[in-house]
């Protein structure tokens, strides 16, 4: 069975699509699928290619869906398609509503900001119950909260650590901090007594600017330490007693090596998965850094949370109920039976 996957990478769209489709036909690949990439753009096609997968690109603008529907219609009959996973915000109805009539489509959906016309709706997020979805899908299969999330396969069966008192902590912003929040935090952990003796690890994305000043100020700090774009954050977050994150996908991994989390937003998107990991007892909420953001009101919910064991570990149980890791697989065995 050949599952296709319509997705892209590039500046704008960022790399979070690719990566989770990635995971996706890795479990494809691993059930004795097969899995092939279908990108606009050339520049889409690293990602897929350095995972060993086939990736066929339109030669196309990668956000002019509805002029690309010829072109992938004609594509879908050549290949005889079966089934093909789309992946994009940038996608419109009328595109979805074209390919679906010419083979099977399944759409991941974690914006939910109108209603596709799909076989298969995917939306993994925390907060999918925020929306009614038996009502506005009753005919398309729904593939709903975390149990989907589509995690590399590095997160399923983890050796998860005792929980014990809090030694390290890990702090990590994503690709970009243009609001200099580990700058900000960094200083503040600096200045606090109450944190002395405690490792703070901050792990710096690609794209932050601050990067060279931070190693060249706590180059001999004895506890707080500077790394940048790590390969995967999964043996930081086993091997720590706490995180604090940006509100994206590092929440479900978070969630999954069932480390006590602090989380705050960076970004609009990450406003919904904040909320609804707050909501549920799985983080707690600092705030968005965006707007009146209050470093001090920060400091105090790192501090409560490495003095109460109690806390974390109900975080942490919490966590365990809520996420196994194994979501991309239930999506591949979905994909291959749909096809």
């Amino acid at each position: 069975m050949t599952v296709y996957i319509r997705t892209e990478a590039n500046r704008t769209t960022a790399t979070g699509h690719m990566t989770r489709c990635i995971a996706i036909a890795k479990e494809i690949k691993a059930m004795g699928g097969e899995a092939v990439f279908i990108v606009a753009e050339e520049g889409s096609m690293r990602m897929p290619d350095e995972a060993g997968f086939k990736c066929l690109c339109l030669n196309r603008t990668w956000d002019d869906f509805d002029g690309e529907i010829p072109v992938i219609l004609e594509f879908i009959e050549k290949n005889n398609i079966k089934c093909i996973l789309v992946d994009s915000y940038f996608v419109t109805e009328k595109y979805m509503a074209a390919i679906s009539e010419k083979t099977k489509t399944a759409y991941i959906d974690d914006l939910h900001e109108r209603i596709w016309p799909v076989h298969a709706i995917i939306n993994y997020a925390v907060y999918y119950d925020l929306f009614d979805y038996e009502k506005e899908y009753p005919s398309s299969d729904k593939l709903l909260g975390c149990e989907y999330a589509p995690l590399r396969p590095e997160y399923t069966n983890l050796d998860i650590k005792e929980i014990s008192d809090v030694k390290d902590v890990l702090v990590v912003t994503g690709g970009s901090d243009e609001y200099h929040f580990i700058k900000s935090m960094a200083g503040m952990v600096e200045g606090c007594d109450e944190l002395s003796g405690i490792n703070f690890t901050f792990v710096c994305g690609v794209f932050n600017g601050d990067y060279d000043e931070l190693v060249a100020h706590y180059e001999d700090h004895k506890s707080i330490h500077m790394l940048k774009s790590v390969p995967t954050l999964k043996p930081y977050m086993l091997s720590s007693d706490m995180l604090i994150t940006a509100g994206g996908t590092t929440l479900y991994e978070a969630a999954a090596c069932q480390i006590p989390c602090i989380a705050f937003r960076i970004a609009d998107n990450q406003k919904y998965n904040v909320d609804g990991f707050a909501s549920r007892g799985l983080v707690f909420d600092a705030g968005d850094v965006r707007y009146n953001f209050s470093y001090s009101a920060l400091l105090e919910q790192v501090i409560e949370l490495i003095n109460s064991r109690k806390l974390r570990s109900d975080m942490r149980e919490l966590q365990k109920k809520t996420l196994d890791g194994k979501g991309a697989w239930r999506l591949a065995k979905y994909l291959m039976d749909l096809g």
